[in-house]
């Protein structure tokens, strides 16, 4: 018998491949591998098919999918038509596992990626017309209405936090936030926050040489119910407790806001903030993260 040539080989090799990727019964194991991913990363997954991805890094993509992200004691909740789900090499040939959201059924396109190695995180974050309805806010269970476009890059140091590096940059439209009750006796009588129209929103802020700094910070139009900015820096500490922030927050509310009755509390409680430009409020913070965290200077000082 006739010794066969290579090309027959390879030609084997490669049908016997694609048969092999074609006809695997991944389908049988999808329970096993969200199994995994549930006790690595504590996401949970739940979908109706998934399949082998080998464009860029290996993967695989999975259909019609309901996840659960756990974020603090809180969990956000995204479905979407599709969704790949990626081991790769990142910078510094950091291990790191991205997830892909394509088509989320309540509006836009998601992209995460988090790696770690040592005391060294990174993460990453783009979206794409994001619609901010599809998920809560952690603690307060409501949501901000609005599109987001976001590309947030970060390299965080668990050991030496002033060594944070990365850039966050996120573009807004039609953003409004939900009425929000305070209830809290350090605070005096509860009193509403209303409901608040804010348009868009723009926000640039940089970590580097151990400072956050901010470029842009700009929330809403003199045709908004509030429009307000934050501006000034951060020097990054050993720890985020000991990060010293040095920051300015202006904030301005319509006459549809300042007339209203049921908003008088509210705009008391803000009162001792009110600068001589109608409207506008304005307080700063000088502290660091552990004195605001532990109410020693929880309360901003006025901006006159």
């Amino acid at each position: 018998m006739a010794k066969p040539t290579k090309s027959t080989v390879f030609l084997c090799l490669v049908v016997f491949f694609l048969g092999f990727i074609l006809f695997f019964p991944i389908q049988n194991l999808k329970g096993m591998v969200f199994q995994k991913i549930f006790q690595s990363t504590g996401v949970l997954i739940v979908a109706e098919e998934i399949h082998p991805s080998f464009l860029g890094w290996p993967g695989i993509q999975i259909h019609n999918v309901n996840v659960t992200l756990p974020v603090g004691t809180d969990d956000i909740e995204l479905a979407s038509k599709m969704m790949t789900a990626r081991a790769r090499l990142s910078a510094f040939f950091i291990p790191s596992v991205s997830l892909s959201f394509s088509e989320l059924k309540g509006g836009g396109d998601l992209f995460l990626k988090f790696g770690q190695r040592g005391a060294t995180t990174l993460m990453a974050l783009e979206s794409e017309a994001f619609n901010l309805g599809q998920i809560s806010i952690p603690g307060l269970g409501q949501s901000i209405s609005g599109k987001l476009n976001a590309d947030v890059d970060l390299k965080y140091n668990g050991a030496l936090f002033s060594d944070t590096k990365g850039a966050i940059e996120l573009k807004g439209s039609g953003i409004k936030t939900p009425p929000i009750l305070v209830n809290n006796p350090m605070l005096g009588p509860p009193f509403q926050i209303p409901e608040l129209e804010a348009g868009d929103l723009d926000v640039k802020m940089k970590f580097t040489d151990g400072v956050m700094s901010i470029s842009s910070f700009k929330l809403g139009n003199p045709n908004t119910d509030l429009s307000g900015s934050i501006t000034g820096d951060a020097k990054l500490g050993l720890t985020p407790e000991q990060t010293q922030i040095n920051l300015t927050l202006r904030l301005i509310f319509s006459q549809k806001i300042l007339g209203n009755p049921e908003y008088k509390t509210f705009l008391d409680f803000l009162g001792a903030y009110r600068t001589a430009t109608a409207g506008e409020y304005a307080m700063n913070w000088t502290a660091s993260v552990s004195e605001i965290l532990n109410l020693t200077k929880a309360l901003p000082t006025p901006v006159r």
